[in-house]
């Protein structure tokens, strides 16, 4: 599998850029941080772990009360979806040997 990075430039004033920055890192890291946390807390982790599949909606149905959560609140949905989708792939991407 062939990977391709983009690189782009956010031009933007400095107020756009430091509010762009807060949101990343005060809000949406976090927030996939708790995401992860709670995954591998999760009852049946061992067993999606084992079976190298986890089912996807999982981590859309955690997401659901952080965003109302004081930590997590105000982001726009794109940054929710985003942090939803970037926790499968890690998950996905921790698939046991041989699958």
């Amino acid at each position: 599998m062939s990977q391709i990075t983009i690189q782009c430039r956010l031009v933007a004033s400095v107020n756009t850029r430091q509010q762009l920055w807060k949101l990343m890192a005060e809000k949406n890291t976090p927030l996939i941080n708790e995401l992860l946390s709670q995954v591998a807390q999760h009852p049946e982790f061992e067993t999606w772990r084992q079976k190298g599949k986890h089912p996807t909606g999982i981590v859309k149905e955690l997401c659901q009360p952080l965003k109302t959560d004081p930590r997590f609140i105000g982001q726009p949905a794109r940054f929710y979806t985003s942090a939803i989708a970037l926790v499968n792939y890690n998950i996905e991407s921790r698939k046991p040997i041989g699958f």
